[in-house]
């Protein structure tokens, strides 16, 4: 399912990433067949982008084409998500392990850059704790590393419930579509986008496509250490006006990452900092990685 093309709502540097090439398939790691959505020239450095949670590689649809000048542009569906099997099996550490197998498998023997939103930035925290020699680098997009006094396992994202839900046309399931945390959003045709793209139908209706226990997967709060002791370079950015950052967390993380690495503050953006701001964002990630280029030369 696509969206439809030449849409009118849709920004002319929007028709364009919409209308650039992509590839599909599916790698089995571990007995999980991963969906990945890739861009650009296979003979480029890759860059593996990682969603949030309930979300999929389409939610990159729109950001991955202009990344691809310097980059091959890898966006997988981690398990439980997108177009990749429910497998039960959703802690973090896996979903790290499910990253760096695909990266190796579409860019072997290459470092990576990995750069994760929400779930997707803790999951590349976790990869950067655990492989970050073979990483060239990691952006986290508003995934809050908090204090360290927050020990022990934080609350699940949402309560999910078990029995998906099943809506009795694909109209219904696109009008309940809503992202988590909610919020209003200033590109209407991204969230159109992603709600097409968040359900598929089966029988007796339509349903979202994550499995709801991946929602619901205890996890531990705090990342402070992953993010200071990362074996690779790295950059923490977040939406000004995000509900996950609010003036603590920002001052918090100012206090303990300052002078470590870059922080950047993306002006009007909230939490989903592409449906807001998505050109913002990519200049943001395109001027980080063009200066970590300039330090390795």
């Amino acid at each position: 399912m696509s969206s439809p093309q030449n849409d009118p709502t849709r920004p002319a540097w929007a028709e364009a990433a919409l209308a650039m090439p992509s590839r599909e398939g599916f790698i089995d790691v571990d007995g999980c067949a991963m969906h990945y959505i890739a861009w650009g020239d296979t003979d480029k450095h890759p860059m593996v982008l990682i969603h949030g949670n309930s979300a999929s590689a389409e939610w990159w649809r729109f950001i991955a084409p202009l990344l691809t000048d310097h980059y091959h542009v890898i966006a997988p569906d981690l398990g439980g998500m997108g177009d990749s099997p429910h497998t039960g099996r959703y802690a973090r550490e896996f979903y790290a392990q499910q990253v760096m197998a695909v990266a190796d498998a579409l860019a072997p023997g290459r470092k990576p850059v990995i750069i994760g939103h929400s779930l997707g930035g803790f999951v590349a925290m976790l990869a950067a704790t655990a492989y970050g020699e073979r990483m060239a680098g990691l952006i986290v997009l508003d995934s809050p590393p908090h204090n360290p006094e927050n020990t022990g396992t934080s609350q699940p994202f949402v309560n999910a419930n078990p029995v998906p839900r099943v809506y009795p046309d694909r109209e219904s399931a696109l009008a309940r579509f809503r992202v988590l945390p909610e919020q209003d959003v200033n590109c209407d045709f991204y969230l159109r986008h992603i709600a097409e793209h968040s359900i598929k139908q089966e029988a007796g209706g339509w349903r979202w496509k994550f499995d709801p226990a991946a929602l619901a997967h205890p996890r531990r709060a705090n990342f402070v250490e992953d993010l200071l002791t990362a074996r690779c370079p790295a950059a923490l950015m977040w939406g000004e006006l995000s509900a996950r950052f609010d003036k603590a967390q920002r001052e918090y993380c100012l206090k303990t990452f300052g002078g470590v690495m870059s922080l950047v503050e993306i002006p009007n953006a909230r939490h989903h900092i592409m449906l807001d701001e998505p050109l913002a964002m990519v200049t943001a990630i395109r001027t980080q990685l063009g200066n970590w280029r300039a330090l390795a030369r």
